[in-house]
């Protein structure tokens, strides 16, 4: 495998945007208990979430294998693919028991980072990976600066969640929590 080339900043583009991290909950558990099963179905929701993102102007930065981040241009969009991201989950869940739901947590901030060609760099990207350990299986999390760029009525669906550290950030972080989406049932077979 080919090592990346070192950093260039011709190669590299500072701009801001909306960071969003998203990840499932209990992802080595639900490997553990049926590896194949998991993969086909995370693979699924990363061709469908790559599908819906372009209605938002979004753009998968990466896969982990358990995760996603994003990058969005607007405020209104973001929220909203968070909401279609959580209902694709939400679909792929129907006819599976409840020991083996994806479930997904997601937080997203607006910041100003570094992006060349394989990855996203920058304090606010560190920030957004941090706050997704705020949010519960369901919930969108958001920062106070990210609420800011909200029009008003977006804002009346937030829920202050008070101000958190998070590890390895130096100021406290004020987080809104977005309600969750509710759980659907579904045919008898987990797909």
């Amino acid at each position: 495998m080919q090592s990346p080339p070192p950093y260039s900043p011709s190669r590299s583009t500072r701009r801001t945007r909306i960071i969003m991290v998203l990840d499932v909950v209990e992802s080595v558990r639900l490997m553990e208990r049926d590896e194949p099963g998991f993969i086909r179905r995370w693979q699924r929701f990363v061709r469908e979430a790559r599908d819906a993102m372009q209605a938002f102007s979004g753009r998968i930065h990466k896969s982990t294998g358990d995760g996603l981040m994003l990058e969005f241009a607007n405020a209104e969009d973001a929220i909203a693919a968070a909401f279609v991201l959580l209902r694709i989950s939400d679909a792929g869940n129907q006819g599976c028991g409840e020991e083996d739901r994806i479930r997904l947590r997601i937080a997203a901030h607006v910041a100003r980072f570094v992006a060349d060609e394989y990855d996203i760099y920058g304090r606010g990207v560190n920030l957004t990976s941090r706050l997704l350990g705020i949010a519960k299986p369901g919930e969108v999390c958001i920062t106070a600066a990210l609420r800011e760029l909200l029009e008003e009525n977006a804002r009346r669906q937030l829920e202050d969640s008070g101000t958190h550290q998070l590890r390895h950030v130096r100021e406290p972080v004020q987080v809104y929590r977005v309600q969750p989406v509710p759980v659907t049932s579904g045919p008898a077979a987990c797909a």
